[in-house]
């Protein structure tokens, strides 16, 4: 009886430095995945969106972003949980937009914030060391604030015009060049970006894209997945 609080303690010191080597082994996953990943498809609402979203799994997509601005939260639940279900089938990445809350229920790999939303540090708290964060960034102050915040990965955009950031001036190529020489971090050049533009976009120092339009919209998003995958040089062709 006199060594059971002793046994107690070291267990509890046990289970925690399992839980820490757990979260590690967890981070260092999804870090690698993310890492290997060049093409990100950020998701618009759609009547078709669970087959969009999967053909392009077949294609090869291994990173995909759940974005809906309009729906009610029951519904954005019940997406975001199919969708995770679904990219975890194909062994891909799963982040949801804004909203860490559905990003925890769900058990995605983590959430993407833009510049108006939850602090970071609060994000981080409420997700864990493990799951991933990404952050929106239009110039280089936002990019080096995120960098310092410990993002796990930042969007450089938008480089074109898009309707998905309505009244949001293009950032054009040289912030995609100005990341090229200062992002110490992954990073996806973002906005308006297409079949058309890619390999502008790659020949300005790009090594990863995120689309929504190119794949959301296309009638054969198998076929356009692997269309823009392979315009990437062949040493940097996501593999996971």
């Amino acid at each position: 009886k006199v060594h059971q609080p002793r046994i107690a303690i070291a267990c509890k010191h046990m289970r925690y430095r399992v839980y820490t080597l757990e979260s590690k082994l967890t981070k260092f996953s999804l870090h690698k995945k993310l890492q290997r990943s060049r093409l990100y498809l950020v998701t618009s609402p759609s009547e078709k969106l669970y087959e969009q979203v999967e053909a392009a799994l077949q294609g090869g997509l291994t990173l995909v972003q759940y974005r809906d601005k309009e729906a009610d939260d029951y519904l954005r639940l019940e997406t975001a949980y199919k969708l995770c279900q679904l990219c975890h089938h194909y062994k891909a990445l799963f982040i949801v937009n804004d909203r860490v809350d559905v990003a925890v229920a769900v058990n995605a790999d983590g959430v993407h914030l833009g510049q108006q939303d939850l602090p970071f540090a609060i994000a981080r708290q409420l997700l864990g060391a493990q799951r991933l964060i990404g952050r929106s960034t239009k110039n280089p102050d936002e990019m080096h604030r995120a960098i310092q915040e410990g993002a796990d990965y930042i969007g450089v955009g938008p480089v074109y015009e898009t309707p998905t950031k309505v009244g949001r001036a293009a950032v054009g190529l040289d912030y995609v060049r100005y990341a090229v020489d200062h992002a110490t971090l992954p990073w996806f050049a973002i906005g308006g970006i297409d079949a058309n533009n890619l390999a502008v976009v790659l020949k300005a120092g790009a090594d990863r894209v995120a689309v929504v339009r190119a794949i959301m919209l296309a009638e054969q998003p198998t076929k356009i997945t692997q269309y823009l995958l392979n315009q990437f040089p062949g040493d940097m062709k996501s593999s996971i």
